[in-house]
């Protein structure tokens, strides 16, 4: 199957911002980034995923109605998926970087795929919430058997909305790069990554 990751588009956080649950507006209108989105995505799809998070689920809309422009997108059309949202960051969460406090930054920062934020997760659980997506989406995996049971087809492209820790840490388990390099690597705001699973 083809999966397609795409991030949200960029929102009004200021630059510096630590955020992962708190949610801004979207900076520029929606249909901007759907545009210029729609253009790697497949002819058609099969299947489609979200992020619950607004941010997401705006652009999943609007790209639903880049295919199918008579329809208004709700959630019956566009399936949700909590272990898709992006990493808890706690007490930290819509704060910027430079208000925390350096004592527990630094640390964090030391080892961030193991160090758990306060009142937050860790790197380690959003991974291992977005390794249970991956298996039951998979051939064989339960999702996908259900839903190529239900609709009496293969599946064979999905289209998934989400944030950049969900795909960085979809990338390096399809790709086998160690989860401390994450980050090193670029997932810019509407970009498209396609993948195999």
């Amino acid at each position: 199957m083809d999966l397609y990751l795409i991030r949200h588009p960029e929102t009004v956080a200021p630059k510096g911002t630590c955020y992962g649950r708190t949610d801004f507006p979207l900076k520029f209108p929606v249909e901007d980034t759907a545009d210029v989105t729609f253009s790697y995505l497949p002819p058609n799809f099969d299947h489609f995923i979200s992020s619950p998070a607004p941010r997401a689920m705006k652009l999943a809309k609007a790209l639903y109605t880049k295919y199918s422009p008579n329809q208004n997108p709700d959630e019956s059309h566009i399936q949700t998926d909590t272990r898709l949202l992006e990493m808890d960051f706690g007490d930290w969460d819509g704060k910027l970087w430079e208000e925390i406090p350096r004592k527990e930054t630094i640390p964090w920062m030391k080892d961030f795929v193991n160090a758990r934020t306060p009142n937050g997760e860790a790197f380690t659980d959003l991974i291992h919430r977005v390794d249970l997506f991956l298996q039951d989406w998979k051939e064989n995996g339960n999702l996908r058997q259900l839903w190529e049971n239900t609709n009496k087809q293969k599946l064979n492209e999905m289209i998934v909305v989400c944030h950049s820790g969900p795909i960085r840490a979809i990338l390096c388990r399809i790709n086998g790069i160690p989860h401390e390099e994450a980050f090193k690597s670029p997932v810019d705001f509407g970009s498209v990554h396609k993948i195999k699973i």
